[in-house]
């Protein structure tokens, strides 16, 4: 969401920028505006891979102590379907719900191991953006560009402004 708002406030400065350039007394020069893929760089770099396999060797290990916690829990209720003729229909509904408090338990666990990855997946993200930064000013230098956008707040760009080819170049 915040991208959207981002290019919509710079989409407004520069339709609303020519309305203002006939107040000054000098004609104001059009930005040139170049396009990253930051994806893409993280998904083709041997920095970007580096990072990213830490991010998935993290996202497995989760994954399988959850898939382990789940057919445990599927275990324990078809354990709890076998003793069901021979419990006391109190016991049984006792045990019933404990296991049904489990399974909201995994639920919740299942919920937070998300929102901590995705929390891991913009620090990732933002490694590699702290990482890249001086090389993108270098590129937006030589190349002459004043506003580099990422790819994913873009709706089109023409090839020739995508940059992206240039970093990952230089990304080790």
């Amino acid at each position: 969401m915040n991208r959207y708002l981002a290019l919509g406030c710079l989409g407004l400065g520069l339709m609303v920028s020519p309305l203002f350039s006939g107040l000054s007394t000098g004609a104001v020069p059009a930005p040139k505006i170049g396009v990253i893929d930051l994806d893409n760089t993280l998904s083709s770099t041997p920095a970007g891979k580096r990072a990213n396999d830490a991010f998935e060797k993290t996202r497995k290990a989760k994954q399988a102590e959850l898939d382990k916690n789940q057919q445990d829990l599927k275990a324990a209720d078809a354990d709890l379907e076998k003793q069901k003729a021979v419990l006391k229909p109190d016991v049984y509904a006792q045990k019933r719900q404990e296991l049904e408090k489990k399974f909201v338990d995994l639920q919740q666990t299942y919920v937070k191991l998300e929102r901590d990855l995705a929390g891991e997946r913009t620090k990732l993200i933002q490694d590699l953006l702290k990482l890249a930064s001086p090389k993108i000013e270098a590129i937006a230098k030589a190349e002459g560009v004043n506003i580099i956008v990422d790819r994913e707040a873009v709706v089109w760009a023409d090839s020739a402004v995508d940059l992206t080819p240039q970093l990952n170049a230089q990304m080790k």
